[in-house]
């Protein structure tokens, strides 16, 4: 029963990208699994399970990518 995750996953990231999207978000809060607080800027990319962004508000920051399965709370 893998596709049950998988459809979850794809919901999960329709739900992310349309709220970026009707927000205009560019900075996006998360606490991580971990107890860590990142903040993450864009231009998002979301895919099924996880979001790429930027690590600094410049163009020079680096890109990053964080894991759905990592995020406790997603603050847009």
């Amino acid at each position: 029963m893998t596709a049950k995750p998988e459809i979850l996953d794809q919901i999960l990231a329709d739900l992310i990208s349309d709220q970026i999207e009707q927000r205009h978000a560019n900075e996006l809060r998360a606490i991580l699994s971990t107890g860590n607080e990142i903040t993450m800027h864009g231009k998002f990319t979301v895919g099924r399970d996880f979001i790429i962004y930027r690590t600094t508000k410049d163009d020079s920051g680096k890109w990053a990518m964080t894991p759905f399965s990592q995020i406790v709370q997603l603050i847009i």
